[in-house]
């Protein structure tokens, strides 16, 4: 069950609702919004005292939850949805548009600065960049450079870091062991990414519950929307928000395309299931470099906030992905179609109804219509 304060409510009054229901023996989490302060309460509530906690001075409602996913759950009604918004670094997530983009993976020093250049240039917001990648087979080919030893892997993070900072811009990079968590928070990277491989790896992701890092988390090619959501409410249950879910592609029939790119999910996160911020990572989506650009577009009218585009400074080059990396100009060019289809978003969103608003209406007209429609 969700309490929401009213947007007037103080920390006092915010503080003796928490302190309450603690008293009651419920555990509790606090997510503050832009209007309102929502806390959540975990537990049987049947017992709750529902009308002693509604009196509370500054409680405006209580809100039933019914999925399994009770933290990452949307915390609103279909008329009134409420989202989370954090900071990556010093880049808001949530409320605007945010590009995350950079190469596959760290290659050398000279690399990965002239890519932070080239992503800042081209106006993302936050460069990425792989220091140890997932291969599934040993046979793959480069593994990353971080790949060999842990002192390798801080070497690697290093790079990226100070390419960022260079640019002003914060680092997002995928961690493969829960035990260099340490690692990439002592080096400053900014964001945690958890892979497609490990989107479901336990250990790795009750640890990331601990981490005061925002993550990006992978939905598994094989998930379904909300058993996906399942895994990701496993690093919640102890207060962490900060999450951000992604679509990069589930495995379907078509084989053209390196998986299938799920939009229909990814509308079903933004305006039903979740007030999480939602990524679309349409280079694995797609696997195809010229599609990148009109996924990644169309991904904007979905719902996602935050789009995610591998790029290097010549892919032909690249180590790793080189087929399905931008080059420079074409990530500019994404980047202005997708601020132009944010712009445009934002300016229609008023012409999104949910049926919650019409069912009542259409109710009540039933028997009028049925009778002047089929004569019954």
């Amino acid at each position: 069950m969700i309490v929401k304060m009213r947007r007037v409510a103080t920390e006092r009054e915010i503080h003796a609702v928490e302190q309450r229901l603690s008293e009651l023996g419920y555990n509790t989490g606090k997510l503050t919004g832009t209007d309102h302060t929502l806390i959540g309460v975990y537990g049987d509530i049947s017992q709750l005292p529902h009308a002693d906690i509604s009196k509370m001075s500054g409680v405006e409602q209580l809100i039933q939850i019914s999925r399994k996913y009770k933290r990452a759950a949307q915390k609103g009604d279909p008329l009134n949805l409420i989202y989370s918004s954090f900071n990556i670094g010093n880049v808001p997530i949530g409320d605007s548009l945010v590009v995350i983009a950079g190469p596959c993976s760290v290659e050398s020093e000279a690399q990965i600065v002239a890519s932070a250049h080239m992503a800042k240039e081209a106006g993302a917001h936050v460069l990425r960049g792989g220091v140890h990648k997932y291969r599934s087979s040993p046979y793959s080919g480069w593994e990353g450079i971080g790949s060999e030893s842990k002192k390798a892997l801080k070497k690697g993070l290093d790079m990226i870091v100070k390419a960022g900072r260079e640019v002003d811009m914060p680092t997002a990079v995928e961690i493969l062991d829960h035990t260099t968590i340490p690692l990439f928070e002592d080096c400053g990277v900014d964001c945690l990414q958890i892979g497609e491989p490990n989107s479901r790896n336990t250990v790795l992701l009750n640890e990331l519950r601990n981490t005061e890092l925002p993550v990006i988390h992978k939905r598994g090619h094989s998930l379904d929307a909300e058993e996906y959501l399942l895994w990701v409410e496993r690093m919640m249950v102890r207060g962490k928000e900060n999450i951000i879910l992604c679509e990069r592609g589930i495995r379907s029939h078509t084989k053209y395309t390196r998986n299938t790119l799920d939009l229909g999910t990814v509308a079903a996160f933004h305006y039903q299931l979740t007030g999480l911020p939602v990524a679309v990572d349409a280079s694995h989506g797609s696997g195809i470099r010229d599609l990148v650009h009109p996924l990644s577009v169309a991904s904007v009218f979905a719902g996602a906030s935050v789009l995610i585009a591998e790029a290097h400074p010549n892919p032909m080059i690249a180590k790793s992905d080189g087929f399905q990396a931008l080059y420079p100009e074409q990530l500019s060019n994404l980047i202005r179609a997708a601020t132009a289809a944010w712009k445009l978003r934002e300016n229609m969103k008023d012409l999104y109804i949910p049926s919650r608003a019409l069912e009542q209406t259409y109710e009540s007209r039933v028997d009028e219509d049925a009778a002047h429609f089929f004569g019954e």
